[in-house]
Formats: structure tokens, C-alpha cells, sequence
């Protein structure tokens, strides 16, 4: 089994990330949503909010070569959605009466495994406090 690596995401990474969103949304929210609505919203609501990378609060996890998972938290006022949502707020939360937010968190169908292996082998890189992005409430 390849060492899973937790790692704050590349604007490189976009590409991958976008194919690793699509095939969460087609394979593992296929019982949840019709394809219809799953095709309607990839792009929009489910795709790659860049201002997360920009931020230093969007991850992800590899297993070798391939993304398998990949995540953000967001400092912003934005609840979802990619860069393509126009009425996206960017503006700042307030970290003394706004909690952060859990913008995404996807696998792909062969990568839900490969997270669950690593988080339960210990096999996973914590994220260190010298990494961009912890105090969220940091300008």
C-alpha cells in the first residue's frame, strides 16, 4: 500500500482536484442525487474554489501520484460553491463571533478507502501548526 501524504493543495493541483470532485459526485453520491441534478451541479456547487487555495485552508491527500481526497476550510463568508458561483461573499468571517467553515471534504471511490486505511493505520501526516492556513482568524 502507497504512503498516504496529507498536504495543503497547488493551484497545479486543480486539474486533478476537479476530476477527483466528479467522480465523488458520480460514484459515491450516485444513490443520493439523480444524474441529472449531479451534472447540473458539478462546476457550480460541487467544483474547485481556488480563494481556499489562495488561503492556505484547502488539502489534500494523495496516495502515491493520484489525489485520492481532498478538503478545505474556509475563513470566508462563502457557505459553497466553486469559483464559477457568482454571488460568492469572499469577505472576511469574524473570528470573535464567527466560527470557520467546512467548505468540502471528497474522495474518490477508490480514494474513500485509501482515507479510511490511512486514518486507521496512522498512516496520515498531521498538519503541523507552522502550516498556512491554521489561525484562521490571521489576515
Amino acid at each position: 500500500m502507497n504512503r498516504c501524504e496529507l498536504r495543503l493543495a497547488m493551484f497545479d493541483d486543480v486539474p486533478a482536484i476537479e476530476n477527483l470532485i466528479a467522480a465523488s459526485v458520480n460514484g459515491l453520491q450516485a444513490c443520493d442525487y439523480f444524474l441529472e441534478q449531479r451534472t447540473g451541479a458539478l462546476g457550480s456547487v460541487f467544483g474547485v474554489d481556488r480563494q481556499l487555495i489562495r488561503d492556505g485552508t484547502y488539502f489534500v491527500i494523495a496516495s502515491g501520484s493520484e489525489l485520492v481526497a481532498c478538503g478545505g476550510w474556509s475563513k470566508r463568508r462563502t457557505l459553497f460553491g466553486s469559483d464559477k458561483i457568482e454571488s460568492k461573499d469572499d469577505a472576511f468571517l469574524d473570528p470573535l463571533t464567527d466560527a470557520a467553515r467546512t467548505r468540502v471534504l471528497r474522495a474518490s471511490v477508490m480514494g474513500a478507502g485509501w482515507v479510511r486505511a490511512c486514518w486507521r493505520l496512522g498512516n496520515r501526516r498531521p498538519v503541523r501548526r507552522g502550516l498556512p492556513g491554521w489561525n484562521w482568524a490571521r489576515r
